[in-house]
C-alpha cells in the first residue's frame, strides 16, 4: 500500500482528522477499497474493546452498492455483541430477524404518533429560543434540548428524563471523551433506566383492559408492548434495545444535524435569504445539509462471503466501513461537491440517512424536529451570523462530524 495511503487513514482518526476529514476523502476515494484502517464501532469501549481492522469504502458508487446489498454485507456487530454495552435494534440485525422486528417498531412507532408531536414541538422551539436570548450564544447549548425532549414525550417517560439522554447517547456514540469505566458505567445506567420504565409501564397497562389495536395516542413504550403481528410481540429486551436505539441514535445525531444546519445558515447569508422567502425550500435545504455535512460519516458492515469490490478482494468475515459522508462528496456524482447548492438536481441521492433495509426509521422524526427549528429560528432573528470564534468540532470518533460548541451572533 502506498505510504501516501497509510498516511491518510491514520490521519483519519486524529482529532484533526475527525474535524474535517473531508481533505482525506478526495485522496483515499481514488483508491478505494482501502484496508486497513482501525476504529470503534459505535457502543464498544475503547480501552476495553480492541478496534477492528476494516477495508474502508469511499467512492458513492461503493457505498450505495453495499448498502443495497445487505446479503453480502451484514450488519450483525459480533465485537459490539461480546461488549458490555448493549446491542443496538435494527441497526444490528439482520434479516429475516430484521424484518419481523421492524414491522413491530413501525406498528407503534408509527408516521401518526411521530406527526402528533408537530404542534407541540412548535410551541416549544420558541419557547427555547425565548431563554436562550439574543446576541452571541453557543446554540450547542440549544441543540440538543428538542431531541431528548422530543425523545421523552413521545416514549410516555417523565419530564427531566431528557437530561441523561445526552449524556448516554455522547457515552454510547463515543463522541465524548471518557475513561472506559465511565462509559461502561453510563450504557449499565441508561439500560437499567429503560428497564425499569418498562416495568412501570407494563405494570401500568396490566391495570387496564387491553386495546385490540394499538392506539396512537398512547405513548410510544405502552404502543411497543401492545405491537403485534402475525401472533409475535416484542420481548421485553427487545424494547429495552428499541428505546436505547432511539435515544443513542435518535438523540445523538438529530443534535448535531440541528448545530450543522444552524451553522450553514451563518454561513450561508444568500441561502438564508431564499429559505426565508420561500420557506418551502426548507426540506431541500435539510437534505443538501446532509449531503454537505451530514453528523453520519460511516458505518461498519462485516462480508458474509468472498466479494471483489474494484480490483480489490474483500474476504468472508472481514470488516467493511462504509463512508457515507465521502461518498455525498463524490465528485462523479455530485457537481462541485463542496458547494451547498438548493439548485443540485440529484439533491436527494444523499445516503446520510442509510439506504435499502437499513433507512433509517427516525428519519420523518428528524426531520419534523429540524424544521420546526428552522422555521423558529427564521421567525425570530434576523440576523444569523458566525463570529470571530469558530467554535468546536467534536474529535472524538469518526462516527459522527459535528460541532460540540457553536458561537453565533443571533438578533
Amino acid at each position: 500500500m502506498e505510504t501516501a495511503t497509510v498516511s491518510a487513514l491514520d490521519l483519519l482518526t486524529t482529532p484533526d482528522g475527525i474535524a474535517d476529514p473531508y481533505p482525506l476523502y478526495d485522496r483515499l476515494r481514488q483508491l478505494s477499497p482501502v484496508a486497513g484502517y482501525r476504529d470503534w464501532p459505535p457502543g464498544t469501549i475503547p480501552g476495553a474493546d480492541e478496534p477492528v481492522t476494516a477495508w474502508a469504502l469511499f467512492t458513492y458508487d461503493q457505498v450505495f452498492a453495499a448498502t443495497r446489498d445487505a446479503a453480502t454485507f451484514s450488519s450483525r456487530d459480533p465485537l459490539q455483541e461480546a461488549s458490555s454495552a448493549p446491542s443496538l435494534m435494527l441497526v444490528n440485525t439482520d434479516n429475516p430477524k430484521h424484518d419481523v422486528e421492524r414491522k413491530l417498531v413501525s406498528q407503534a412507532f408509527s408516521p401518526r404518533r411521530v406527526k402528533r408531536l408537530e404542534g407541540w414541538l412548535n410551541r416549544l422551539v420558541p419557547t427555547l429560543l425565548d431563554e436562550l436570548g439574543d446576541g452571541v450564544v453557543d446554540v450547542m447549548q440549544f441543540a440538543p434540548e428538542i431531541p431528548t425532549r422530543a425523545m421523552v414525550r413521545l416514549l410516555g417517560l417523565p419530564d427531566g428524563d431528557h437530561v441523561r439522554f445526552r449524556q448516554w447517547a455522547n457515552a454510547f456514540m463515543l463522541s465524548s471523551s471518557l475513561t472506559p469505566e465511565e462509559r461502561i458505567a453510563s450504557n449499565t445506567e441508561m439500560v437499567a433506566a429503560f428497564a425499569n420504565r418498562l416495568a412501570e409501564h407494563t405494570a401500568r397497562l396490566a391495570e387496564h383492559s387491553p386495546a385490540d389495536d394499538v392506539d396512537d395516542a398512547e405513548d410510544l413504550i405502552s404502543a411497543l408492548l401492545r405491537a403485534e403481528v402475525d401472533g409475535q410481540r416484542l420481548t421485553p429486551e427487545e424494547i429495552v434495545r428499541f428505546c436505547v436505539t432511539l435515544v443513542v441514535a435518535g438523540s445523538e445525531t438529530t443534535t448535531f444535524l440541528i448545530g450543522n444546519l444552524l451553522h450553514a445558515l451563518a454561513r450561508e447569508p444568500r441561502i438564508t435569504e431564499r429559505l426565508r422567502a420561500d420557506r418551502g425550500l426548507l426540506d431541500v435545504f435539510v437534505e443538501e445539509t446532509m449531503r454537505l455535512d451530514g453528523p453520519p460519516q460511516r458505518l461498519f458492515r462485516i462480508a458474509t462471503h468472498d466479494v471483489e469490490i474494484g480490483d480489490k478482494l474483500i474476504r468472508a468475515g472481514d470488516w467493511v466501513a462504509l463512508f457515507f459522508g465521502s461518498a455525498n462528496r463524490d465528485p462523479q456524482v455530485f457537481q462541485n461537491p463542496n458547494v451547498l447548492d438548493l439548485d443540485r438536481p440529484n439533491i436527494r441521492q444523499q445516503l446520510s440517512l442509510g439506504h435499502g433495509l437499513h433507512f433509517c426509521l427516525g428519519a420523518s422524526l428528524a426531520r419534523l424536529e429540524v424544521i420546526a427549528v428552522l422555521n423558529a429560528v427564521l421567525d425570530r432573528y434576523q440576523t444569523i451570523a458566525l463570529t470571530e470564534d469558530p467554535g468546536t468540532k467534536q474529535t472524538a470518533s469518526l462516527l459522527t462530524h459535528a460541532y460540540v460548541r457553536l458561537p453565533l451572533r443571533l438578533s
